[in-house]
C-alpha cells in the first residue's frame, strides 16, 4: 500500500487556498474540501472505482471557517490511510469525524479571525497607514496574513500527525478563556495606541484622551466582569461616549 507523503500534504496545502472557489449553499465548502483531497486520493488508491468512492464520499455536505478547514483535511487525510492499513469494513468513521468538527472549526475560526484578529489588525493597519503611508498596508497585509497562513500550516500538519485526537484541540468551550483574555488584551493596546496618537497629533488634547480612554476602560471592564452587557454594545456605548466627551472637552 501507498502512504501519504510530506509533499502530498504540501500539494494539499497549497490547493487548500481554493477551498472557497465552489462554494454554494447546498453543500457549503464540500466541493472545494473535495479538490483538496485528490492527491490524497490518488496516493492511496490505484483503482478509478476506489478513487471514485473515495471523492463521492467527501462530496457530502461539510463546512468550517476556510482558515480552520486544514485541521478536517490532515485528519481525514490520516483517517483514510488507517482505513486502509488496517482494513475497516466501511467509511462511517470518516463521516462521523467530519460532523463532529464542522461546528468547532467554525465556532473557533469565526471567533479568532473574524471577531478578534481582524478587527485588531484592522486598526493597526490604519494607524500605520497615517504615519507610514502605503507602507502601512504591507503592515496589516504581513501580519494578517502570518496568522492565518501559520494556522493553515499548524492545522494541516498537527492534525495529519493526530488523526482523530485533533478533537481533542478543537473544543470551543476549552479556548474561551483564551479568547477572552485576547478580547481584553487587543483592547487595552488600541487604547493605549489611541492616547498615543492623540498625544503625536494634538498635544493640547493629550490629557483629555488619557482622561476619556480611562473612563472607557473602567466602564468595560466592569460591565464585561458583571455580564450585563454584550461586548458589541459596550463598544457602541464606549464610541458613543468617547466623541461626546471628546465634543464637549475639545470646545
Amino acid at each position: 500500500m501507498k502512504r501519504i507523503r510530506k509533499r502530498d500534504l504540501i500539494v494539499v496545502f497549497f490547493r487548500s487556498f481554493f477551498i472557497q472557489a465552489a462554494w454554494n449553499y447546498e453543500r457549503m465548502l464540500s466541493l472545494g474540501f473535495c479538490y483538496c483531497l485528490i492527491p490524497i486520493a490518488k496516493r492511496l488508491f490505484d483503482n478509478e472505482d476506489k478513487v471514485s468512492e473515495f471523492l463521492k464520499r467527501h462530496l457530502d455536505f461539510f463546512n468550517s471557517h476556510p482558515y480552520m478547514a486544514n485541521y478536517a483535511l490532515g485528519a481525514v487525510a490520516n483517517i483514510e490511510q488507517q482505513a486502509i492499513i488496517k482494513n475497516w469494513d466501511d467509511s462511517k468513521p470518516v463521516e462521523v469525524f467530519k460532523k463532529r468538527v464542522i461546528g468547532p472549526l467554525g465556532a473557533i475560526g469565526d471567533t479568532l479571525f473574524w471577531q478578534l484578529l481582524l478587527p485588531f489588525l484592522g486598526v493597526v493597519g490604519v494607524v500605520s497607514l497615517i504615519f507610514f503611508k502605503i507602507w502601512g498596508a504591507l503592515v496589516f497585509l504581513l501580519i494578517y496574513n502570518f496568522f492565518h497562513i501559520s494556522a493553515r500550516i499548524r492545522g494541516l500538519t498537527k492534525s495529519y500527525q493526530k488523526g482523530f485526537d485533533i478533537i481533542r484541540d478543537l473544543s470551543f468551550r476549552g479556548t474561551t478563556k483564551f479568547f477572552k483574555y485576547m478580547q481584553y488584551s487587543f483592547t487595552s493596546i488600541l487604547g493605549v495606541a489611541l492616547v498615543f496618537f492623540v498625544s503625536y497629533t494634538h498635544s493640547k488634547y493629550a490629557l483629555n484622551g488619557v482622561v476619556i480612554f480611562g473612563i472607557s476602560a473602567l466602564f468595560s471592564f466592569f460591565a464585561n466582569k458583571k455580564q450585563r452587557l454584550s461586548i458589541d454594545l459596550v463598544l457602541i456605548i464606549v464610541v458613543i461616549g468617547a466623541l461626546i466627551i471628546g465634543l464637549i472637552v475639545g470646545d
